[in-house]
């Protein structure tokens, strides 16, 4: 008579076959089903326009409420002329928000500020990644509104792919994030997504050759900084 460890062995067998196609499945279902980073990207991303431009992502939404998180230096309020002139924030559909300088606010030190404005239409929100997990040579993808220039005669909306080649260890404004994307201007503000189209930074800043003129690096504040600051992560 068979021993009963030899009957359930065939049993483990197929349960461990089971278990290992249905990871598998799951997985390619995952790749399909999910969306594309560049359809959240655009999606998310808002264009500033007023005294200075500059770009921005909705990371919170509260009834009418909306919260975009962008560069402080884009809507710094404090800084003449910004202070007596309001903003517009266009959304994915096209329609302006108005902004006024009371509904601007700075993130501690940090190169960040957030502004709230109210719609009764429904916009996606941002989904908040863990940049302290990403990893150099990871891939990070930038978007935004650039700003006109001989070859753009208006402003264009970019989404912009590269990857993660550095931190900082001690950042100035919070700018810990290096990437090889060449952002241009006015896309300050924009999101840093990864590759599951999470937020896990807020592009803003570029360090420039004086010799050549070129672009050396560009530079991002990573996200769990912005938590930090703002009381929603622990310090």
């Amino acid at each position: 008579m068979p021993s009963r460890q030899h009957q359930l062995t065939p049993w483990v067998v197929n349960l461990a076959i089971l278990g290992t196609a249905a990871v598998f499945i799951s997985r390619i279902l995952w790749q399909i089903l999910r969306p594309n980073v560049s359809d959240i990207a655009k999606q998310i991303a808002v264009r500033i326009d007023g005294a200075n431009t500059g770009s921005g992502v909705i990371i919170e939404h509260r009834g009418d409420r909306y919260l975009v998180l962008t560069n402080w230096h884009v809507v710094n309020v404090e800084q003449p002329p910004i202070a007596t002139q309001s903003f517009k924030i266009a959304t994915s559909d096209g329609r302006q928000h108005s902004l006024s300088p009371r509904q601007i606010s700075r993130i501690g030190k940090l190169d960040l500020a957030i502004l709230e404005f109210q719609s009764r239409y429904r916009y996606p929100v941002a989904s908040i990644g863990n940049s302290d997990k990403l990893q150099e040579g990871e891939t990070v993808y930038v978007s935004g509104w650039a700003d006109p220039s001989p070859q753009l005669p208006t402003r264009v909306y970019q989404f912009l792919v590269g990857n993660l080649s550095g931190r900082i260890d001690r950042p100035q404004d919070g700018y810990a994030l290096v990437y090889t994307v060449n952002a241009l201007p006015g896309m300050s503000g924009g999101p840093v997504l990864d590759s599951r189209g999470n937020l896990v930074g807020i592009n803003g800043r570029a360090t420039v050759d004086l010799r050549t003129g070129t672009v050396n690096a560009v530079l991002g504040i990573d996200i769990n900084r912005y938590l930090r600051a703002s009381g929603k992560l622990g310090r």
